[in-house]
Order: structure tokens, then sequence, then C-alpha cells
């Protein structure tokens, strides 16, 4: 009995299974945004749409599983909205409904977004194969896109890529349909992924951006913790390597005036932190790094090197985010949350130092090596008198005794972002960056006699603050055009004291030359207001983008020079720049995509108007082998004055009508193999002259013991001339990659007065660069990030022989490494990072110079003058720990 009872049972269940598990859907009044959460969390679609425009959309509908979604699109119909379902990917796209009529053209607009947190991508990737033909574009830098075609497909298939994100492919119907708005994309990111720079010659769509676009890894070089993308830039061929301490890159021969920093198109006058040993600016909530070193595109000023352009993150649109770290030098903090759900977002980011409250890690001696207090270096005998090194029984520097230190730093971000219905989007960016160091300390004085010797107290102190504000609105104006209004302004000062600094001399003694140096003060300031104004326009159409507008800038820069060739030099000076610009971008031809820039420049501080052309071709892109062509002629109206060996500060001056702007004509040429799945090669070539370039007489060595110029402390007259051949490959595998690049290439400088006019190389000329980066995936979460970097040497400062025969002080060769984990946890991840600068302890000449010590000469202690080749940052350990909710 038991038994028979069991069965009729089980075939109760087995009959009426169906209509007892059957998922009711049940909504009155519900927010759409509810609802779709709500069947992703029932089911295993997934939903594409964009929060504002569905945010106010409320829905009353009830619906078995299997019909949901067609009573869903049924329902929407009348909101104007569509819904499109694809059963085979279980995806369900929303997008703005329209009654167009049949057309072989097709129009596809819309958005790609952080499937998470709402928020744009910008510069991703769209692409499509329409007849065997291999086609896109890439979104804005609101990451909005407007891609227009003339086909005769009935359906296309789309795939949408960007860094850091698991590609998306969606498919349309054309049949119908020939328009479709709105379209949202919402791209999930990759687990454990880590920050990337989008390395772009020019913002228009190859079939290689997706291997130049993994290629930087922002955070493999963190000397104190915590990010620095500048660094991380010098993995490519195209950027000279630096030392630890840096305020800037050399890019293909350019000086470090030549590179811009850019945050959400404010520039950025101070780029690093701590003597340039991390970045000014978190990396937490910037979200796309855009580096462009070739042509750049028209709509960027483009100065004689390269533009680094930075996007603070929107927010998340739909829930609270945050995040808690601290390094071995800092700890921050940041907060996102919704103001409006879907429509608006707040972010807040801080983060501040405790280098000197904990001295870890060599933290104190990171202060006195970036003050040049007491950097390692050693004494040479090089060009002294024969007869005194015999006799010379010891040499030494300078005893320091550190008396106190004070160090710290501290940056804020903060974005408001809102979007409305229709696609437009309003927001409002700060930064605000401050930068405080100083020590005193007694210091040996030479002088004849026995030790004791006197000792004198010094001062060396450096402070810096930049702020910025802008506003920006992005409006959709037809069909085809964005509108991107843009208006704000930024401020910076600048304090530098060094009351020991060596002022290089030479002096002349019966036709023998000698260097020596003198202690004296050094006092700079520097204040800077820029208030701009950016209007662009975007265009599209099939195969062209067009980018069009103007900017407007007016500055007023103060520049104050205490020094013993200067006494209260002060330059006071404020002009208005005005530019125009056109990018047109050619990517319809079949083997060809052409790529014209002009940017027309008035520059009122001496009237100048001055053209700056742009062109960059690329044959073949999309084969095998394709090879390309550029030209531009860049200019620079506002100047950054360059020391050999103070990397604290920045101090900027303006052109006017005695200095003309520094200039450049760019040629470069290149060719790429795409052959293989998994190796990239290039190799590309340049050559750049330059005119009008500036340097500071104290960075000119023994030169401005001669030369000075007659009312201003830095030569503008000088001409400059960089060529160089550039290798790059990379391995890509499962698990591992290999990035190799090696660059041959050489940098000169002129002027009438030195030399006879006649060329000698720059500090930074390096004839040999090599990089080779490795990255392990151990397990997931685990990575391993391995460099090597080697340069052969740079000239020798103070040779006397260094315009005939010039001297070079020894290779450089520096192994780093990072190990990062990552492990999500219930409430959010845990990301940590452990990192060795200089893991063999190597040292590595960065410059020389000459330096007072004390020589012992028969029991006697007497003052002596010496070159001193000081070396780079010794080994550094550091270490990051977030979490991230």
């Amino acid at each position: 009995m038991v038994l028979r009872i069991v069965c009729v049972f089980f075939a109760y269940l087995a009959l009426f299974q169906p209509y007892l598990s059957a998922q009711i859907f049940s909504y009155q009044n519900e927010p759409l945004l509810s609802i779709i959460s709500d069947i992703e969390e029932q089911t295993s679609y997934r939903f594409l749409y964009r929060e504002a425009l569905i945010s106010d959309v409320r829905v009353t509908i009830q619906s078995s599983e299997s019909s949901i979604l067609d009573e869903l699109s049924s329902y929407l119909r009348s909101q104007n909205i569509g819904l499109k379902v694809d059963k085979e990917r279980y995806q369900a796209l929303i997008y703005k409904s329209t009654d167009s009529q049949k057309s072989k053209v097709i129009h596809v607009s819309g958005y790609v977004l952080d499937a998470g947190t709402g928020e744009r991508l910008p510069y991703s990737t769209i692409s499509w194969r329409d007849n065997g033909k291999l086609q896109g574009v890439s979104s804005t830098p609101s990451g909005s896109f407007n891609l227009i075609t003339d086909s005769e497909a009935l359906e296309l298939s789309f795939v949408v890529t960007f860094v850091g994100y698991k590609p998306k492919i969606f498919e349309l119907n054309f049949e119908e349909q020939q328009t479709w708005q709105d379209i949202s994309i919402r791209l999930e990111p990759e687990p454990y992924s880590g920050k990337e720079i989008i390395v772009r010659g020019l913002n228009f769509y190859t079939s290689s951006d997706t291997v130049l676009e993994g290629l930087i890894k922002v955070g493999a070089f963190s000397p104190l913790g915590e990010t620095n993308a500048v660094r991380s830039l010098q993995m490519l061929p195209s950027v000279s390597m630096s030392a630890a301490i840096n305020d800037g890159i050399n890019i293909r021969g350019s000086s470090s005036d030549g590179f811009q920093v850019l945050l959400d198109g404010q520039t950025i006058y101070h780029q690093s932190h701590l003597f340039g040993l991390l970045d000014a600016m978190n990396p937490d909530v910037l979200k796309t790094s855009g580096f462009y070193y070739d042509v750049t595109p028209a709509q960027y000023e483009a100065p004689l090197g390269g533009t680094l352009s930075l996007i603070t993150r929107t927010g998340s649109l739909n829930e609270v985010r945050g995040s808690a770290g601290v390094s071995n030098t800092a700890i921050k903090s940041s907060i996102e949350l919704p103001v409006a759900e879907g429509r608006s977002s707040l972010l807040l980011s801080g983060r501040l130092s405790y280098l000197d409250e904990l001295n870890w890690m060599n933290n104190q001696d990171l202060i006195e090596y970036g003050l040049d207090v007491n950097r390692p270096a050693e004494l040479k005998f090089q060009n002294q008198d024969p007869r005194e090194r015999e006799i010379v029984e010891d040499v030494s520097l300078s005893e320091i005794n550190v008396q106190n230190t004070d160090a710290r730093f501290y940056d804020i971000h903060s974005k408001f972002y809102l979007e409305t219905k229709s696609g437009n989007q309003f927001s409002v960016s700060g930064y605000f960056g401050y930068d405080n160091s100083f020590q005193n300390y007694l210091r040996d004085e030479p002088g004849p006699g026995t030790l004791p010797r006197p000792t004198t107290l010094y001062e060396t102190s450096n402070l810096w603050s930049t702020n910025t504000l802008s506003a920006n609105y992005n409006s959709r104006i037809s069909d085809f055009t964005y509108s991107s209004s843009t208006i704000g302004f930024s401020s910076y000062n600048s304090e530098y004291l060094k009351e020991d600094f060596e002022y290089q001399r030479r002096n002349n003694n019966n036709d023998s030359q000698r260097d020596t140096s003198i202690i004296a003060p050094l006092g700079l300031e520097n204040n800077l207001f820029e208030f701009s104004i950016n209007q662009t326009f975007i265009s599209s159409f099939d195969g062209i983008n067009m980018e069009y507008g103007f900017d407007y800038s007016d500055y007023e820069v103060e520049y104050v020079e205490e020094s013993i060739q200067r006494n209260a030099f002060i330059s006071n000076r404020t002009s208005q720049l005005i530019d125009f610009f056109h990018q047109l971008d050619i990517t319809s031809l079949e083997s060809i995509n052409v790529n014209l820039g002009n940017r027309v420049h008035y520059f009122s501080n001496g009237e100048y108007l001055r053209w700056s052309p742009r062109i960059k071709t690329q044959f073949f892109s999309k084969a095998p082998i394709s090879f390309g062509l550029g030209y531009s002629r860049n200019y620079q109206f506002m100047h950054r004055l360059q020391f050999y060996n103070i990397n604290s500060t920045d101090f900027w001056t303006l052109g006017n009508e005695d200095q003309p702007p520094s200039s450049v004509n760019y040629y470069s040429a290149g060719i790429q193999f795409n052959s293989f799945d998994h190796l990239y090669f290039q190799v590309e070539g340049y050559y750049k002259d330059f005119e009008n370039l500036r340097f500071h007489e104290l960075s000119t060595g023994s030169i401005s013991a001669t030369f000075k110029s007659d009312d201003v402390p830095w030569f503008h007259d000088n001409t400059g001339l960089g060529k160089g051949v550039e290798f790059l490959m990379k391995n890509t595998l499962p698990h591992f990659s290999l990035t190799t690049a090696y660059t041959l290439s050489s940098s000169e400088i002129k002027n009438e007065r030195i030399n006879n006019g006649e060329f000698y190389y720059a500090d930074w000329d390096r004839r040999h660069q090599l990089s080779i980066a490795s990255e392990i995936d151990i397990k997931p979460g685990l990575d391993l990030f391995l460099s090597w970097t080697y340069g052969s040497g740079t000239p020798n400062r103070v040779d006397p022989q260094r315009f005939q025969n010039t001297s070079r002080l020894s290779d450089y060769s520096r192994v780093d490494l990072t190990l990062s984990y990552a492990v999500p946890t219930r409430s959010g991840s845990l990301k940590t990072s452990f990192s060795v600068y200089n893991v063999l302890n190597r040292e590595n000449p960065w410059y020389s110079e000459v330096k007072q010590g004390v020589a012992r000469l028969r029991n006697r202690d007497v003052p002596f003058s010496a070159r001193a080749d000081v070396f780079d940052l010794g080994i550094q350990p550091s270490f990051n720990v977030g979490f991230y909710f």
C-alpha cells in the first residue's frame, strides 16, 4: 500500500511539475531598473541599457517566465523604447525606438558603459565585418559612438572592446529597421585587471589597436608603492629611460619640457609628488589614459614631445562604491554614490602621505635623496692635474648631518556627474594637489687644516600646490553630430630654496681648463593662472569622422629667481592663446586610412600667428603587413624650465615678442607586422627638427660661466635635432606576455654662441636603449611583472672636451619586479602588490657635476673640487594594499 502511494505521488509530481515550478513575474507600477535586476536574478538573461534612458520608466505587467520578455517589449513600445532579445546569447538590448523608413544606409548610435557602475567607457572600439571587410569606429571621450555605413546586409554582428573589460558581441537585424538609436553596450570588467594606458598615435580604429592598448601596465613601476603612470610609459621605445626621480619624460628626442599631462582637458602643471617618485593624481579615480606620441590629432594642442590625457571617473550611478588603501608612504580612500539613481553621481577621493611619520623602507633617505641633500656619488679624478693625483692620499665629499625633516603631500579629486534621458551629460570635476618637503642639516665646510672642520647649518625646501576646476557639457545636436563644451581654470604656485646650491664654474688657467663649484643660495618661485574655454564638435558619416572647434586660454605667469648670477630677477607676463582646429579621419577607403589635421594658433604676447598642419596615412592597415607615414609641425607657447639636478618643482614661463615659441618639424614612418596570432612586431623611425628650445643657464653646466643671456636666465635660441629607429615586439600567450623594445637614437643641441655653432649631444641622449618586460599569470588573481631596462651612458656634463669628442657615463642597467594579488571577498575585493625597484641594487649613474670636497695631501686637509658621478636610487621595496567595495 505504501509503495502504491509513493508511486502515485511521484507520478503526480512529474505530471504537474511544469505548472508547479513555472515562475510568475508580476509587477505593479514598478521601476524598470528594479524589474531588470529581478529578471537577471531569476533568469539567465542579461540586459544592455543606459540608466538615464529608463530611470523614470515604471511598468505594470504580469507574465510567466517564457513570455516575460515579449510582454515587457510590448509594454515598452508604448514608451518609445525598444527591446531586442537575443535568445542565443541570452541578451536583452534596450534602445530608443524610432519610426525610420527602410533605407540602404545603416545608422547605429549609442554608448559603451561599465556594466557595474553605468559609467561611460571612452575610446572603446566597435568593430564589425561587412562582406568580409573589417570595419570599426571608436567611441568619443564621453563614451558615445555613431556609425553609418552603406550596406546591403540584413544582419550584422558587432564586437565591442575596451581595455580591462570582457569583449561583448551583439547582433542587429536591418531587414525592417535601419536606424538604431541609443544602443547601450554594458561591458563586464575582467577579473583582477589592472589599469592600462591606451597607446595611440591617432584616435582612430586600426587593426593593431588591441595590441597597443594592452602594452602599458600602470602600477608595474611603484618605487613608493603608489602607481606611476609616467614611469610606466618608459617601456615604450619612443620614451627615453630616466632615473627614479624625474619631472617628466623625453619623447623621441624632445626635452622633458615637451611632455604634457591633461586631466579632464585641463593642463596639470605639476605631474608628480615627492620629486617624481609617484604620480600627482590618484590612479583609483582615473578611468582612461590616452598617450599620444606620434602625429597627434588636431584637437590636442600637442607640445614638442607627447601628451598624456587622463579622464576622471564619473562614479557609480546605481550603488554606493568605495575603496580604502595604504602603501608604505600614503593612506587613501574614495567614495562614489548615486545622487539620483541612474542619472547622477558624486565621486570624492583623497590621499595623504605619512612619509616622515614612519621611517620604514628608506623613507627618510628618500627625502634626502629627493632634495639633493645627500645623494650617493662617486668622485672622479678625471681631467685633474696628474701631479695632484700622485700626492692625493684620500678625497671625500662634505659630511652631512641632518637635523630636521618634514615631507608631506596630499591630493583630492571630486566629480559631480549628471546624465539626461536623451543622453546629454553635465559634469563638474576638481583636483587639488599639494607637496611640501623640508630639511635643515649641518654640512662640513672645506678648509685647510686638520679635523674637525667647521660646520654650517643649511636649509633645502620645496613647496608646490595646484588646483584645477572644470565644467563640461556633452550633447547630441543631430543624428550625426555631438557637441562638447568645457570651461575651466588651473592655478599653480611653487617655491624652491637651496642654501648650499653648488654653482658650476669653469676656470681657464694657462690654456688649461678646470671645473670648480661655488656654494651659494638659490631661490626660485613661480605663480601661474590659466582660464580656458573649449568647444568641440564631433561629426560622423560613412567611414568619415570629423572633430572641429576652438580653444581659448588666458595666461598669467610670474617667475622669480635669486641666484649668484641673477639678483632678484622677476618676469611677470600675461597672454591670450586662441586656437581653431579641424581633424578629418577617413577609414572607409579600401587600402588606406587618411588622417588630416589643421590647427591655427594666435598668441597675443608677440602677436604670433602660426599654422600646425598634421597628416598621417596608414596603408593596408588590416593586412598582415602595413606601413604608415606622418608629418606634423607643432608649437609650444608655455615652457617649463629644466634643471639637471632639481626634480622637485616645475617652473613655467611664457613666450613673448623677443622669445618666439618653440616648434618642431616632425617626420615619422613605420611598418607593422600582424601575420601571427600571438606575435606583433613593428619598426618605426622618426626625424625631428626643433627650433627655439629653452634651457636654464644653470643646466648648461660650465657653459653658463661664459655665455649668459642678456635679460633672462635661460637660453631661448637653441635648435635641436632628434632622430632614431625603434623596434617593438610583443609576444602574447595564454598566461604569459613578453614585450621587447629597442631604440637606436641621438639627440643633439646647437647654439650659435657655443662650440662655434656646432651640434653637441643633449644631456638626455642615449645612443642605445633596450627594455624587456614580462607578465606572468601565475594563477587567477596572482601576477608577476618583471622587467629589465638597459641604456648606454649619457654625455658627461663636465667633460671639457664634450663638444669635440663627447665622453659618456657608464651604462645603465636596472631590474624591477612587481608581484600583485587580487582576491574577491564577500563584500568587495582585496588587491595587494609588492614591488622592488632596482632589485640588484646596482649603482647606475644619473648625471655628473663638480662637487666640493676635501682632499688629504701630505697629511693635510685642503679644499678640493672634482667631478662626481651621482647615482640613481638603489634598491627600494614598496607595498600597496587596497580594499574595494
